[in-house]
This record gives structure tokens, C-alpha cells and sequence, in this order.
């Protein structure tokens, strides 16, 4: 079986810019740009299994020759982010042309020991991609590609989420792999951020996240974004609310980051719902989608295994791409973050009592309140009234506190269609989650409707879930 404590050992770094130089200018970033500007990089991992006579050095300069054809489309991934240089110091993409680091490595470990298991996470699977951190680094996308012992390699792609989100960027994966096969590009991007500017004299007011209760779904929370001029209002872990930056939210949160900061013993596992088992959730819960079944299972599965007292808040996050819910719609090659989060809080008593059909209807009627026109502007209207007050952090994240369960990526991206022309990836998963409760959906290895699902846990909490959240609940 393969080392956990395994370093690659890196052989090259090379810098690549695009084939055809780029008009260089700075870059507007719009508001769903800009509340993602805090959030830790991305890291993606493709597993690609190979014969052991294939030349490894000729896929690396047959890779970065593709990555440098593509880069003249996707020409933001070679600038680099420049938070004050912009409009009254507003963020910006410097369109520089200064490149991709491309980083090319080995790893002693065969690629049999990595997929014997399904290619459950392990400890080493960090060394695959460059680990960089928003804050500390103003390069927007490094890829890192591993050969393992006697054949097959990954590509690690880590990139900053302000520059992305999910679509574009897994947009800009299958691009890549096109140029390497000696195709045009299918799918061009669209750069067209500036549809989200806002006149600065129509934010003459505040805008706050507001808690909603519906008429369907009762003692349950929706936070929207909507134009106020009152006082924010105070919640409390008593009335099944969020902090807003009171004193016992903020208690809350560093009382629960304690918890995390003190735990070492993280797990990373992935679970695969075959097609049948989500029709089967699908039918005992009652969803119209198989991302609604999957997740309202894991919600109350997640938190069953960390044991959430009774009386605290839990919540949901799900992102909800808006490309085509504006109007007019924007193209689906819009290139840039297009998502908004949307937000469910209930106490965990109320969550766990009650039926599945109730956690499922929950995240429906979430999606569907907040997924309007309405909502995303309030939104980005919010974030530039944050952006006014000169707050480094325009997002909700100082709103919540308690036990979170934050979906990411989708399983309807074609992340299992990136053939760079020895085939398609057998394997396609995160580096790392960002915290406990998150959660990457990606589409099954086995193809049809299957989904895998990858969270992060202590050990003790994963052992539990592992007994439950493959069970259709009774």
C-alpha cells in the first residue's frame, strides 16, 4: 500500500505564458468576483492511468504547449490579482501575460496502490498540487503534473477563486485538453464581468442578509439580501438564528474554530451513490433532483455524526450558478464567478426529528426562494455597500456561526470528458476540503447518475458516518 508521508519530488518549474502574446489591462471584477477574494484556492486532482513505456517527458511539453495555445483565451489565468491598484482601490486582474507555473514532478508510489481503494483520499494526494493561499499569493492558476512509479500521472490544478468558479473553470480544463488533441476550442470564454458593475450612486442605502420564514417549510430559515435601512438584527442561538457579529455569535465561532483547530486527526473520505441508491433516496424523500436527495441525506447524516447538541443552529450552503436565470440569460461560457450562496439554517433538533421529506423540501425551497434575479442583485448590491465601507471581507462568513454543511463543485460537470488524448481521467477529486462539513459532488466514475461525495471529518465522526449515510432511512 502507498506511504501516506510520500513527498513528490520536483524535477522542473517552468513559467508558460500564452502562445500569442495578449492586449494587456486591467480587468474588472465584479461583485461575485470580489466575495470570493477571501477564500482559500482550489485544488483539483485528475488521475490519468498510462502504460509505463509512455514517454513522460514528451506529455509534459505536449501539455504545456496546449496550455500555452489555450491561454490565449483564457488569458486571465496568466495575469495576476492586484487588490489595490483598481477603481478607488476596488480589486482587479492585471491581464499582464506573465504566465502559468507549470511544475513537473515524481512520486515513488505505483499507481495501483492509489486506485486498489477507489482512490479514497490519502495524506500524499497534497503533494500532487502547489498549495498556495489567496492571501499570500497574487498568481491566479499553477498546475503541477506527477508521474507515479511504473506509469500514470495526475494533473493538480490549484487556482484562486476569485478568478473562477466551478463552470469556467472545469470550462477551461476540457479547453486544455481539446488544444492537446489538435482541436479548436469548442466552448470559448466569454469576458464579460462589467455586466455586474453598479453606478455607485444607486447604493445610497444598506443592504443586509435578511432572515426569512416560509409559509412551506416552518421553523426553518432563508437568509436573502434585501435594501434596509433599520438596524441589523441580533440573533441567537435561543430564536434558531445566525450571529451577526454580536458577542455571543462571535463566542459561538471561536468556541467551534477552537474545536477545529485542536483536532488533527481529519479524514477525507468519498462516497459513491450509485444511480440506483439516488433513485432510491429520490423516492423515500421526496426531491425532484438527485442533488437534492444526496444532500439533504448527507445534511442529516453529517450532522448525526458530530453529535450536534439539540439546541444549536445548523446550516446549509449551496451555491447556484445564475448564468441563465438573469435576463437576458448570459451565455454558459461566461467566464468568471457567476454563483451566488444561498442559505438554510434550522436547529439541529428540529432538523433531526423530523423527517428526511422535510430536510429535502428545506434545501428545495432554498434553491428555488433564492435562485431570482431579485436575489443576485440585492446580493451584489450587498457586497458593494461592503465594498464601500472598505470591509476586506464582503461576505456573509462573519454572519454564521455554528455546525455548517457548505456543498461545492457540481455533478453535472463533464470533469470525467478531459482527455488530453490518452484517454479519459479514472479518477477526478479535490486536493483538500476547506473545513468540516464540506462537501465536492462530482459525477460518478461509473457514468449514468451516479454522484460521488467527498467531506471531511475527525475519525471518530467519519467511522459514523460511514455506518449511516449509505442507508435509506427508515
Amino acid at each position: 500500500m502507498a506511504d501516506n508521508k510520500m513527498k513528490a519530488k520536483v524535477s522542473r518549474v517552468s513559467t508558460v505564458a500564452p502562445a500569442i502574446p495578449t492586449a494587456k489591462h486591467s480587468m474588472f471584477l465584479s461583485a461575485l468576483d470580489i466575495s470570493k477574494i477571501t477564500c482559500n484556492n482550489l485544488g483539483m486532482l485528475l488521475f490519468y492511468k498510462t502504460p509505463a513505456e509512455k514517454d513522460f517527458p514528451t506529455v509534459m511539453e505536449k501539455l504545456k504547449t496546449s496550455l500555452s495555445l489555450v491561454l490565449v483565451d483564457f488569458y486571465p489565468f496568466a495575469g495576476r490579482l492586484d487588490t489595490k491598484g483598481g477603481e478607488c482601490g476596488r480589486p482587479q486582474i492585471d491581464c499582464n501575460d506573465e504566465g502559468v507555473e507549470f511544475v513537473e514532478a515524481t512520486i515513488d508510489i505505483p499507481f495501483e496502490d492509489v486506485e486498489i481503494d477507489n482512490f479514497q483520499h490519502k495524506n500524499f494526494f497534497k503533494e500532487l498540487v502547489q498549495t498556495r493561499h489567496a492571501k499570500d499569493d497574487d498568481s491566479l492558476l499553477s498546475i503541477q503534473v506527477t508521474a507515479f512509479h511504473g506509469g500514470g500521472f495526475c494533473i493538480g490544478a490549484n487556482f484562486h477563486h476569485v478568478i473562477t468558479d466551478g463552470n469556467s473553470f472545469w470550462c477551461f480544463m476540457n479547453s486544455w485538453a481539446e488544444c492537446s488533441r489538435g482541436l479548436p476550442i469548442s466552448r470559448k470564454p466569454h469576458h464579460m464581468r462589467r455586466v455586474f458593475q453598479r453606478d455607485n450612486k444607486s447604493l445610497n442605502f444598506h443592504v443586509r442578509a435578511e432572515e426569512v420564514v416560509t409559509d412551506l417549510i416552518k421553523e426553518a430559515h432563508i437568509f436573502r439580501y434585501a435594501k434596509h435601512n433599520s438596524l441589523p438584527i441580533e440573533y441567537s442561538e435561543n430564536n434558531s438564528s445566525a450571529g451577526d457579529g454580536s458577542v455571543e455569535s462571535r463566542k459561538n465561532t471561536r468556541i467551534i474554530q477552537k474545536s477545529i483547530k485542536e483536532e488533527t486527526n481529519l479524514e477525507i473520505s468519498t462516497f459513491h451513490f450509485s444511480e440506483k441508491l439516488i433513485q432510491d433516496l429520490k423516492e423515500r424523500s421526496g426531491a425532484s433532483t438527485s442533488f437534492v436527495a444526496v444532500a439533504a441525506q448527507f445534511w442529516r447524516c453529517v450532522m448525526k455524526a458530530q453529535q450536534v447538541p439539540e439546541n444549536k443552529t445548523v446550516y446549509f450552503l449551496v451555491p447556484v450558478d445564475f448564468r441563465g436565470r438573469v435576463k437576458p440569460p448570459l451565455p454558459p461560457t461566461y467566464f468568471g464567478n457567476c454563483i451566488c450562496v444561498c442559505i438554510a439554517g434550522i436547529t439541529a433538533k428540529q432538523l433531526l426529528q423530523k423527517d428526511i421529506v422535510f430536510a429535502a423540501a428545506l434545501i428545495q425551497e432554498l434553491i428555488s426562494s433564492c435562485a431570482s434575479e431579485v436575489y443576485l442583485n440585492n446580493f451584489v448590491d450587498f457586497v458593494e455597500s461592503q465594498l464601500r465601507r472598505r470591509n476586506k471581507d464582503p461576505t456573509l462568513r462573519n454572519v454564521l456561526s455554528g455546525y455548517i454543511a457548505i456543498s461545492g463543485m457540481s455533478p453535472k460537470f463533464p470533469v470525467y470528458e478531459i482527455d488530453h488524448g490518452w484517454g479519459r481521467p479514472v479518477s477526478v477529486q479535490a486536493a483538500s476540503l476547506g473545513g468540516i462539513g464540506s462537501i465536492m459532488m462530482f459525477p460518478g466514475r461509473e457514468g449514468g447518475k451516479s454522484i460521488s461525495l467527498s467531506t471531511q471529518l475527525p475519525r471518530h465522526q467519519m467511522e459514523t458516518l460511514k455506518q449511516i449515510l449509505m442507508v435509506i432511512p427508515d
